[in-house]
């Protein structure tokens, strides 16, 4: 037996509701930091340019004389694409109640494919969420002298940690590497707590500014154009919970990827990674009913890989609380 869409709904109701009481998410910045990259392919080539225009040349010419010609060198990479997949089956049963509620005269209701692809698509992005949060914390990651180890009195969450000035003389080293200034700040939770409670980032502020920090205040005193919070959380094996984002600090600098990028883009803007998407994805896959587990099954499919492209556009803190 097959239902129609207008059979697949879920009406509020008392009976339901305990059954519909789910837990939120924090905020998700994978893609602040490795921004989509949208292919059409599995698979893409990309242009990743050297450091021509970092050096300098001997451009002086007499009358007459061959003009100075720069040849750039390039690495053509190619990225691939991994498939992620999930289903979330509905019960039968679950109808089964939606019918009673019908009795109950109850006017509001809950779209039953609503409820089952937001879960699938919580489920895709908090894995995507820890993928990208995973590359990024790895000391291996960066390039030699881009990672800082802080402990005891460096910590940022110490009376003598100085965050403003290992951020600033971090900037710097990116700076020289790639010849930009990093524009973005991503910290996880704990880091976010022991930046805008430190006694030299309070320095700063005004006398008048009696509580912590506020993110525009960091961005000034940082020069940065953009700071971002990772509050996502993940729950372990042992039903602990856990940050996302660890207790972490990344400087990068992130260009600006619009969401109609194309696949034949060359990265001549030194960025730390992005990510290679799928366009159109994540997608819902059509529901099915299985009859094995009297269930209606939705699926999602997310196709994307997270990559490093300059690993000296970024700088990480570890352990700043």
């Amino acid at each position: 037996m097959t239902m129609t869409a207008a059979e697949i709904r879920l009406k509020q109701n008392p009976i339901l509701t305990n059954l519909l009481l789910g837990l939120g998410q924090g905020t998700m910045i994978a893609e602040r930091l490795f921004p989509r990259l949208p292919q059409a392919l599995s698979s893409v080539t990309l242009a990743q340019l050297g450091d021509e225009r970092l050096r300098r040349y001997n451009l002086r010419r007499a009358p007459g004389a061959p003009t100075k010609r720069v040849h750039i060198k390039y690495d053509g990479k190619t990225y691939a694409v991994d498939q992620y997949s999930v289903e979330v089956p509905l019960p039968r049963e679950l109808l089964r109640e939606a019918d009673d509620s019908r009795k109950l005269n109850v006017g509001n209701y809950l779209d039953i494919s609503r409820i089952a692809m937001a879960t699938a698509n919580d489920v895709l992005g908090l894995d995507y969420e820890i993928e990208v949060a995973t590359l990024a914390t790895t000391a291996g990651t960066y390039a030699a002298g881009h990672v800082l180890a802080l402990a005891g009195g460096t910590k940022w969450s110490a009376a003598t940690g100085t965050p403003v000035t290992d951020i600033l003389a971090a900037a710097d080293v990116i700076r020289k590497k790639i010849g930009k200034r990093p524009n973005r700040l991503t910290l996880s939770a704990d880091a976010f707590s022991a930046l805008r409670t430190n006694a030299e980032v309070k320095g700063y502020l005004p006398s008048t500014n009696l509580g912590p920090a506020s993110i525009e205040q960091l961005k000034t005193i940082l020069n940065l154009a953009e700071i971002v919070v990772g509050d996502a959380v993940w729950i372990d094996e042992t039903d602990t919970g856990r940050d996302v984002w660890g207790n972490n600090a990344i400087l990068a600098y992130v260009p600006n990827i619009g969401g109609s990028g194309s696949a034949d883009i060359s990265l001549a803007e030194p960025g730390f990674g992005f990510t290679n998407v799928i366009e159109g994805h994540p997608f819902a896959e059509a529901p099915y009913y299985d009859n094995g587990l009297k269930s209606w099954v939705y699926g999602a499919t997310f196709e994307r890989r997270p990559n490093v492209a300059y690993n000296t556009a970024a700088f990480l803190f570890t352990n700043p609380k």
